[in-house]
């Protein structure tokens, strides 16, 4: 298992578009990848789960990530979160 702490850095937060993002992007690993953020824990590769995070931008996200991609997993969204949409 691996964890990392990250900051929203999105100027929405993460929003429908935000929340769909992280999921399409969590859903392309094996490792079973867990967000956790405003007392809640939710499944990132579900996309309605991480929109009821209600993470607003600069918000801390934990994010755990198990499995065979775990590092690569937590690596590549963890940069996905702390850039900020360029549309």
């Amino acid at each position: 298992m691996v964890e990392a702490l990250v900051q929203v850095g999105d100027p929405w937060g993460l929003n429908g578009h935000g929340s769909a993002r992280l999921a399409v992007h969590a859903s392309r690993f094996a490792s079973d990848i867990i967000c956790m953020a405003n007392g809640r824990s939710v499944n990132a590769k579900d996309v309605m789960s991480v929109m009821s995070l209600r993470a607003k931008p600069g918000t801390q996200l934990h994010i755990l990530a198990t499995g065979p991609d775990e590092t690569a997993a937590l690596e590549a969204l963890s940069a996905m979160l702390r850039t900020q949409e360029s549309s």
